[in-house]
């Protein structure tokens, strides 16, 4: 499934990166181009325990 995540703070960040890993095709959208470019280099844009990883490993599948 192809889903768009608008925002990518505390929720969206975590959001996106959790239907990404359930194997989702995840595009994020933000006003802050630091946020994104975060996402886009395998860190999470906010501190959440575990997100870094997660959010890497769907990077790395290109799901996110």
């Amino acid at each position: 499934m192809k889903i768009s995540v608008i925002g990518t703070g505390y929720v969206g960040a975590v959001t996106a990166a959790c239907f990404a890993d359930l194997g989702n095709d995840v595009t994020c959208v933000d006003v802050l181009k630091e946020k994104v470019s975060a996402i886009n280099s395998g860190r999470a844009p906010i501190y959440e325990p575990g997100l870094d990883p997660m959010i890497a490993r769907s990077l790395k599948a290109k799901r996110i």
